[in-house]
């Protein structure tokens, strides 16, 4: 493990237009850090900027077998038994083993489980100085995350399998005040996705999309989504909008946009949109539904609308969501970045 580039990771990228042909193929070991990419090859790191290729660099590794985290903020490397963060100093040793690993702005948090079995979510600073530590159990903790709200909320998801319904809990906490912050108890069904914006976190579950108050954590509405599953989201202006696709589905044949209202009704705009036949991904981009065809972009607002239809450069094979800002285009092996 290795040395730092942490100051070419973390600026923003600039808008641009039309498609680039990245120097990986699908196949490689890469990240996409919000400003460029991070990947392997023939014993290097190497960093791709999307916008000023004066950033791109490259640095000698000792092992390519490694895994990355590199979301819009700080990045790591790590295996099971040590993790790097970039720019973060020396790397750090764990005597058991890494489970899985989260970014945000100013923190990583890893989910790790010592020698004696037991399991823990640390939490580090961007110097790798660990600041706090979480013990759980095990089979309870199914997801942790950052927030990447302007506070930085870490959050842990746990369910509880010994009642007879289901009963997940979401918990966040402060880093800077080391506090729990809210405790929100989902009974009967099981949260599947959290989302924060700056005034809401929503719960997506089985049976409901809950909207609740950051301050209390308490719930303000909830709405039924039964039968349908979230597959992405957009924080625009007017609001948040969630993108749902028929449960089970795998490739839908309607989607349903829900522009949420963030106040104490539960309120949303919903409309409905039938892809083309045979599209190769769909996804939101700054509040905008994107279809892609292997030839063309259909591109749908909020309300349903289709807005353009755009052809294609070149005939794809996949498309991907990287931000609100860039898709990741399949062309065979071959990827694209898009700007959009």
């Amino acid at each position: 493990l290795i040395f730092g580039i942490v100051k070419l990771i973390g600026s923003g990228s600039k808008k641009g237009k039309g498609t680039k042909e990245l120097p990986f193929t699908a196949a490689a070991n890469y990240a996409y850090t919000g400003a460029g990419f991070l990947y392997f090859d023939a014993g290097r790191l190497y960093y791709e900027d999307i916008s000023d290729a004066s950033k791109d660099t490259s640095y000698k590794i000792n092992t390519e077998e490694l895994k990355l985290a590199a979301p819009k903020g700080i990045s790591v490397l790590y295996h099971d038994t040590a993790l790097q963060i970039v720019g973060g100093g020396d790397s750090l040793v764990f005597s058991g083993k890494v489970l899985g690993v989260r970014c945000g702005n100013e923190h990583v948090a890893v989910l790790r489980e010592d020698s004696a079995g037991g399991t823990a979510i640390v939490i580090y600073d961007k110097s790798g100085i660990q600041v706090d530590q979480m013990d759980f159990d095990a089979t309870d903790l199914i997801g942790f995350g950052f927030s990447n709200t302007s506070d930085e909320t870490l959050w842990t998801l746990e369910a509880d399998y010994s009642t007879i319904t289901p009963v997940s809990t979401l918990t966040t906490y402060n880093l800077s005040t080391k506090r729990t912050t809210g405790v929100m108890t989902v009974q009967g069904q099981l949260v599947e996705d959290v989302l924060f914006t700056n005034n809401s976190i929503f719960l997506s579950a089985t049976s409901s999309l809950i909207r609740c108050n950051p301050a209390g954590s308490t719930e303000a509405y909830r709405m039924t989504v039964y039968g349908w599953a979230l597959l992405d989201y957009s924080i625009v202006d007017s609001g948040p909008v969630l993108m749902y696709g028929q449960r089970g589905a795998e490739a839908h044949s309607t989607i349903k946009l829900y522009t949420l209202a963030e106040g104490e009704v539960g309120t949303a705009e919903i409309a409905s949109v039938h892809p083309p036949t045979g599209y190769v991904g769909a996804f939101l981009m700054k509040g905008r539904l994107c279809v892609y065809t292997p030839t063309e972009l259909y591109t749908y607002s909020a309300k349903g609308e289709l807005l353009s239809t755009e052809e294609l450069d070149d005939t794809i094979t996949g498309a991907e969501k990287l931000s609100d800002n860039h898709a990741l285009l399949h062309k065979g092996d071959t990827l694209l970045i898009s700007v959009k």
